[in-house]
C-alpha cells in the first residue's frame, strides 16, 4: 500500500523564497536585539540554509532569548514571530497545497497570539501559558490522528447502526483435535 501525505518539505531549502525569510530573519533579529542580534541571525540562518526551516525555528528562538540585552515588547515579539513565520511558510510552494497550508499556518498563529494577548491583560503569565500549551497540545493530538487516518492505520468500518464496527478478538480459540477424557458415573 502506497500512502503520500501532503506534507511541507522539511529537507534543506535552497531556492530563493527561503533565502530572502532567511535574510529577512536577520535584519528583524538585527532591529529586535542590534549587533548581537545581527550575529544571532546570521546563525540562525546558517542553520535554516543546511538543515532547514524547523532547525532554524528552534535555533532561532535560543539565539534570540540569548542575544536579547533587556525585555522584549509585544511589537519586537511580533516582528520576530513574523519572520519566523516567513521562514516556516517559504518551503510550502514546493507542496501540493501551498495555499491551503499557509492560510491554516497563518490563522494559527493569529489565533495563538490573539488568545496570548487576551489573557496575559487579564490573567497571570503562567495560566496564558498554560492555555497556549494546552491548546497546542489539543492541535498535535488533532494532527496525530489525521495522520493516522492518512496512512490508512485507522479503519472505517461501521456496523448497521452507524456505530463503528467491532474489531475481531486477537486470539481465535483454538480447536483440539482429541476429546479429553470425560468422567463416566462409573468410573467412581
Amino acid at each position: 500500500m502506497s500512502v503520500q501525505i501532503d506534507a511541507i518539505p522539511a529537507t534543506a531549502g535552497r531556492d530563493w523564497l527561503t533565502g530572502a525569510a532567511l535574510i529577512a530573519l536577520i535584519v528583524t533579529f538585527g532591529i529586535v536585539a542590534g549587533p548581537l542580534g545581527v550575529l544571532a541571525g546570521i546563525a540562525t540562518a546558517i542553520v535554516g540554509y543546511l538543515l532547514g526551516p524547523p532547525y532554524a525555528l528552534a535555533a532561532g528562538h535560543v539565539a534570540l532569548v540569548a542575544s536579547i540585552p533587556g525585555e522584549l515588547t509585544l511589537l519586537s515579539i511580533g516582528l520576530v514571530e513574523a519572520a519566523f513565520m516567513a521562514v516556516l511558510l517559504a518551503p510550502i510552494r514546493r507542496s501540493t497545497r501551498p495555499v491551503h497550508i499557509a492560510l491554516v499556518a497563518i490563522t494559527t498563529g493569529f489565533a495563538l497570539a490573539g488568545i496570548v494577548w487576551l489573557t496575559s491583560d487579564s490573567q497571570p503569565l503562567w495560566l496564558a501559558a498554560m492555555l497556549v500549551l494546552t491548546l497546542i497540545a489539543i492541535a498535535l493530538y488533532g494532527l496525530h490522528r489525521l495522520e493516522l487516518v492518512k496512512l490508512g492505520l485507522v479503519s472505517d468500518e461501521r456496523d448497521s447502526t452507524g456505530q463503528p464496527a467491532s474489531e475481531p478478538p486477537d486470539e481465535q480459540p483454538t480447536e483440539t483435535t482429541a476429546d479429553a477424557p470425560t468422567k463416566t458415573a462409573s468410573d467412581t
